[in-house]
Parts: C-alpha cells; sequence; structure tokens
C-alpha cells in the first residue's frame, strides 16, 4: 500500500521541490494545462494589463533583481520588473509558463528575504521615427 501511485492516508503527496514556488508573486500555469497565450501584469495600484507571449521578442535579466521584457505588438514595450530573486521569474517566461504577475510594492518585514519579491513594475511604451 506505500506504493499507491495516488495520495492517500498511508501514501501522502511528496513535498514541492521547489518551497519558494508556493510564496512566489506570479501564477504559474499547471504541467497538464496548454500553455497560455497571454499573460497579465497585475499592479499594485488594481491595474491589469495583459500582453500576448506571441509579442514577446526576448527577456534581459540584468541581475537576479531586474527583469526586463521586450514586446513589439501595436506598440513596442520594455516592461521593467524589479525586485529579488528573479531568476525563476525569467525561466517560466521563457517557457511561456506564467499566467500572471503581480506588484507587491516597497520590501516589507511580512516576506523574508529569501522568498522572490516584485517591488516594481515600469512599462515603457516606445515609438519609432514616422514613416
Amino acid at each position: 500500500m506505500k506504493h499507491m501511485p495516488f495520495p492517500s492516508n498511508q501514501n501522502p503527496l511528496p513535498k514541492l521541490t521547489e518551497e519558494r514556488s508556493l510564496d512566489a508573486p506570479w501564477k504559474r500555469a499547471a504541467p497538464t494545462e496548454p500553455p497560455p497565450m497571454m499573460f497579465q501584469v497585475r499592479f499594485r495600484d488594481g491595474q491589469i494589463i495583459s500582453y500576448a507571449y506571441a509579442d514577446l521578442r526576448e527577456t534581459r535579466l540584468r541581475d537576479a533583481g531586474c527583469l526586463q521584457l521586450c514586446l513589439l505588438g501595436i506598440e513596442k514595450y520594455h516592461v521593467t520588473i524589479e525586485g529579488r530573486h528573479l531568476t525563476e521569474l525569467n525561466t517560466l517566461i521563457g517557457a511561456g509558463k506564467i499566467k500572471s504577475l503581480d506588484e507587491l510594492g516597497p520590501r516589507t518585514f511580512d516576506r523574508p528575504e529569501s522568498a522572490p519579491s516584485i517591488d516594481s513594475i515600469h512599462v515603457e511604451t516606445l515609438t519609432g521615427p514616422s514613416p
């Protein structure tokens, strides 16, 4: 009974390999669901902007605390995400596994220093020369 393929009282679920993901400020797609077509950026003031993964051209991880997304749709956007421990977020966005990410705001003592955090998100609209 100990090697049953489903959880039971005698066969509990194994612990997650990455407990950091439980308290991460982003929501990922489940392994069984298809990759999302869009991801949401949720700001602390309540504003939500959705971007298509098809518009994502590159990600730039300057260090573990600054991630920049370059999007090219009808307009050109740079979305700058600042925080800490953002390496996993960069990997998940590159794999198309993120559903949403939440701006938490300035750091507080509520979150441990080892937990990933998104302190601020800035969206810059870039315009090119007129034709």
